[in-house]
This record gives C-alpha cells, sequence and structure tokens, in this order.
C-alpha cells in the first residue's frame, strides 16, 4: 500500500493507494476512475442530483481561458506560491472547476505535490486530462484530506471556509484567496444592468475566522480585449450574471461582435 494525504469522507481514518482503490483501515473503499480522478463525495452531501457547473459551463471556461484572456492572474498566483512557500509543497486548489489555475501552478512548480477538488463531476473529468495531479469530485466543505495536509489552499472565485481550512492546512500554512474587486468586467455590467452598484468587497475580510490572519492584499487589473461574439457568451458564462439575463439583455449582447473591458482583481493572502 501507498501513503495518501487523502483521509476516508466515511470515517475519516487515512486512504492509503492499492492498484486502483483508495482504501482505508476500517474497510470503506473507493476506486480510481480509469482517468485517474477519485470521486470521493458521498450521497447525502450533495444538495442536487448533479451539484456544481454542469459540462456546457465546464467547456465555457475552458474556451475562455484557453484563449489567455485570465492568463496575468494565473501568472500572479503561481509567482506568490513560488515567493511565500517552502520547498516541495502541497497545494490545495478547493473549488478548482476544470483546473486552468491548477495546472498553471503545477507546470510552474514541478517539485510541488498540487491537489484539486471540485463538487463539479463533469468539471474534474474534464480536468483529470493533465495526469500530474491529484484530482478530486468532493465538497470543499467536507474537504477528504488528512489533517495538516497542505502548505497552501488556493481558491480563486470559489468558497472559502474556516473549519475546513484550519482542518487541513499546516500551521503556518497559507491562503491564496482570488475575487472580484468592486469595479470588475465593468463594461459587461453596463450592458447587463441599468443601474450598476460596485462590488462588495468587504465581505471577503469576513470569509475567514480569527485562526487566519491577512498578512498581504494586492490588485490585479487585467485588460480585455475580446474578439468575438462567442468569448463574450464564454465571458458571461463564467459569472452570476448569466443567470439575470432578460429579453432586452439578450438582445444587447447579440448586437455585441467584440467587448473591451477590464478584470479587476482582489488577491488576499493569509496564514493560518
Amino acid at each position: 500500500m501507498t501513503h495518501t494525504l487523502y483521509a476516508c469522507p466515511v470515517c475519516d481514518a487515512p486512504l492509503s493507494q492499492e492498484h486502483k482503490q483508495l482504501i482505508c483501515p476500517t474497510g470503506h473503499s473507493f476506486d480510481r476512475h480509469r482517468k485517474g480522478y477519485v470521486n470521493l463525495l458521498l450521497a447525502h452531501r450533495k444538495k442536487s442530483r448533479s451539484p456544481g457547473d454542469d459540462m456546457a459551463m465546464v467547456e465555457s471556461r475552458r474556451r475562455f481561458l484557453q484563449q489567455g484572456h485570465y492568463a496575468a492572474l494565473a501568472d500572479h498566483l503561481t509567482e506568490l506560491c513560488r515567493n511565500q512557500l517552502p520547498e516541495q509543497p502541497t497545494i490545495w486548489d478547493a473549488g478548482c472547476g476544470e483546473g486552468y489555475y491548477t495546472t498553471h501552478l503545477a507546470d510552474a512548480m514541478p517539485e510541488a505535490r498540487v491537489f484539486g477538488l471540485d463538487i463539479s463531476k463533469p468539471a474534474i473529468q474534464a480536468a483529470s486530462q493533465y495526469k500530474k495531479i491529484d484530482w478530486c469530485v468532493a465538497s470543499s466543505t467536507h474537504p477528504p484530506y488528512q489533517a495538516d495536509a497542505f502548505d497552501a489552499i488556493v481558491s480563486v472565485f470559489s468558497r472559502v471556509d474556516s473549519d475546513p481550512f484550519d482542518q487541513v492546512l499546516k500551521p503556518g500554512g497559507q491562503v491564496f484567496l482570488v475575487a472580484p474587486d468592486n469595479d470588475h468586467l465593468q463594461a459587461l455590467r453596463n450592458i447587463i444592468y441599468d443601474q450598476v452598484r460596485p462590488y462588495d468587497t468587504s465581505k471577503h475580510l469576513s470569509y475567514l475566522d480569527q485562526r487566519f490572519t491577512l498578512t498581504q492584499q494586492t490588485r490585479l487589473e487585467v485588460p480585455l480585449r475580446l474578439p468575438d461574439a462567442q468569448a463574450v457568451e464564454d465571458l458571461l458564462g463564467m459569472t452570476p450574471h448569466a443567470h439575470r439575463r432578460s429579453a432586452a439583455v439578450d438582445a444587447r449582447l447579440n448586437a455585441l461582435t467584440t467587448l473591451e473591458d477590464t478584470a479587476c482583481f482582489r488577491i488576499y493572502q493569509f496564514t493560518h
């Protein structure tokens, strides 16, 4: 048997790798999919039959990100991890989606052990094409990892929870949180809404409790020049604005052939 950083989602005992299964000492076992990922999401922790992003949303995000529109964010996040983490770190991307930022980290830091988790099975199936990462279907509110498993947790536009992060992050470990700044995608929002209100960024600092100390925060602006209607539609599909479309908004969006905008990110670093 081979030691892993996974914990049994049923009893919390350590999981070991034997052939193509993860097995705990009490006998619970979980098969690795032929694509390499493992599904550790228990049925009673699903809030719907197919939680998380569906395949259409995953494909929209993949098309958009593979065009390099957010490459500057991926580079910035990678540089933070490279400068702030110890040698051969363990990194968990919590809510990794189709794995764009996860794979960027793994490529730039080949000495690291990188883990990607998402509640969406289609997202992990898409991500698992990249074989250097431990991919897992599970909920970030119940991460199936052993205590003190990670040197860092990365969360890009994803859920952040103090208790599970405290459980799996080593003392002195780092959390890198990426969230939209108050003027993120202003041009797109001007098309969708008659009155555009700034994002409330004050809530970002309330996501983690006193067990985590804010050590730095930075702002990153990324100019966007989307060349066609498909890129605009893909960007919209990555945002909560996609669910607030009226017939009038659809008409304005359908009239677009290009879009110039600015992606404005706020990157927070917390120490555990």
